[in-house]
């Protein structure tokens, strides 16, 4: 994955929705570069001074090549717009929509890794750089500041809440943050830690990885093979939430779609035992993080 740069042209797919609506002016006030809307048979319109058009060609051919999608589509029609942005040769989609159909984000996953394009998402609150004043998708809400300050720690998290909240805490502890990206939490996405990280490795500003991750599926799990490979060189501070879901019958469902145990993998416990050996330091409990952010950093 190419991060994007501080200039990055960004299309908004669905922004005359109301989630869209609502995001656009918030990206705008942080100094985004949005430059086109599409929703098809809304062309012609504008949402906070970005024009609107019916496809994604025609705003490519009134505003030039486009660095980045984000879509704020129902997960129904998640599959067509993302097709349409992937065929137009965009190279990052961020994809919001939550509750894909799980054949629909598998056909997507696959397109953009034929076509040598990346997806972040689907149920992703999307991407944020304090530095670059680049914000992609509802990450930080209408108050970006309040969580995300300039700094040299990247944020990578399952959950896009937790990502602010993990943000927020370094901050009160004097920390800022490279970078603070939510993975996305259904069964299917696009990219995982190890992804972000890989990246993230070639990030000047960033020194340090917080990765927040759960119970259920092996991203944790990847993280860790990654380092004892020499892959990931940048220390990582780790905290894996879900611990009281061991002691409850397997059959309950908890949070995330992609909240998925297979046998010991995707266990809390064994997702920390594996990062502990491949030299992670693992946080016991929330409050840990910053404290061992800081031992980092000493």
């Amino acid at each position: 994955m190419k991060l994007p740069s501080k200039d990055a042209k960004i299309l908004g797919q669905g922004i005359t929705g109301s989630e869209g609506s609502r995001a656009v002016p918030w990206m705008k006030a942080y100094g985004t570069n949005i430059v086109a809307g599409v929703t098809p048979g809304k062309g012609g319109q504008e949402v906070e001074g970005v024009p609107i058009f019916n496809s994604v060609k025609e705003a490519i051919e009134a505003v030039g090549s486009i660095d980045v999608a984000v879509q704020f589509v129902p997960p129904k029609f998640m599959k067509s717009a993302a097709i349409e942005a992937i065929e137009a040769g965009i190279g990052l989609h961020i994809i919001q929509a939550e509750k894909v159909p799980t054949q629909d984000a598998s056909y997507i996953v696959a397109l953009a890794l034929e076509r040598g394009v990346n997806i972040l998402g689907p149920n992703t609150a999307g991407m944020i750089s304090p530095s670059r004043k680049l914000k992609l998708g509802l990450v930080g809400g209408g108050n970006p500041s309040k969580m995300f300050i300039p700094g040299n720690i990247a944020v990578i998290s399952k959950s896009g809440s937790m990502a602010a909240e993990i943000s927020l805490s370094l901050k009160s502890n004097g920390f800022g943050v490279s970078w603070a990206v939510g993975i996305g939490g259904d069964r299917i996405i696009g990219s995982d830690f190890v992804d972000m990280m890989l990246a993230l490795e070639e990030d000047a500003e960033t020194k340090a990885y917080v990765i927040f991750g759960e119970l259920g599926g092996t991203y944790e799990e990847r993280v860790a093979e990654y380092i004892q490979k020499g892959k990931i060189k940048k220390p990582v501070v780790a905290f894996i939430a879900g611990e009281f879901t061991q002691i409850l019958p397997s059959e309950v469902q908890f949070g995330h779609a992609g909240a998925i145990i297979e046998g010991s993998r995707g266990r809390p416990d064994h997702k920390r035992q594996v990062l502990r050996e491949a030299g992670v330091k693992v946080a016991d409990n929330f409050d840990e993080i910053a404290d061992l952010v800081k031992a980092l950093a000493s």
